[in-house]
């Protein structure tokens, strides 16, 4: 014995019976069979539908695009007055040398912050040791003196 499918909940809105209504009579005319798989895909692609505009190119065209901010490549005198204002320990024209050099890339990127990059380049520089380490000159001097 077959049992009875549970009815659909959210079909109870006459509009809804109305539509399927409407889908029923199409598919019989056409001698299709009309089950309840199908049933639940015409109403479930109906109710997602109904309510949404329809995209015109009016609407399409209002739409408008935020210009792409591109890289901007600074002058030397940019780099020193960047260094300046942080008062760090960058040397700027080897800073700018280096990036000149190699096409204003950051490995096989192109850079997109040069002002990013001088803040890499202190933050490196704090932590590196300024000329040779007191450390070897000692032991230098220990050889020496026997």
């Amino acid at each position: 014995m077959k049992q009875k499918q549970k009815p659909l909940s959210f079909s109870l809105c006459e509009a809804n019976h109305n539509y399927i209504a409407e889908q029923v009579a199409e598919r019989k005319i056409a001698n299709h069979r009309y089950n309840r798989s199908m049933y639940m895909d015409d109403l479930i692609t109906y109710l997602r539908t109904r309510n949404k505009p329809v995209a015109t190119t009016a609407n399409i065209a209002t739409v408008e695009k935020k210009p792409v901010k591109r890289f901007k490549k600074p002058g030397i005198d940019e780099v020193f007055n960047y260094c300046d204002e942080r008062c760090n320990s960058v040397d700027a024209q080897k800073f700018y040398d280096f990036y000149e050099s190699n096409g204003w890339k950051v490995g096989k990127n192109k850079m997109k912050c040069w002002k990013a990059s001088i803040r890499t380049w202190e933050k490196s520089s704090i932590n590196k040791p300024q000329g040779k380490t007191s450390g070897n000159l000692s032991a230098c001097e220990d050889f020496i003196n026997g």
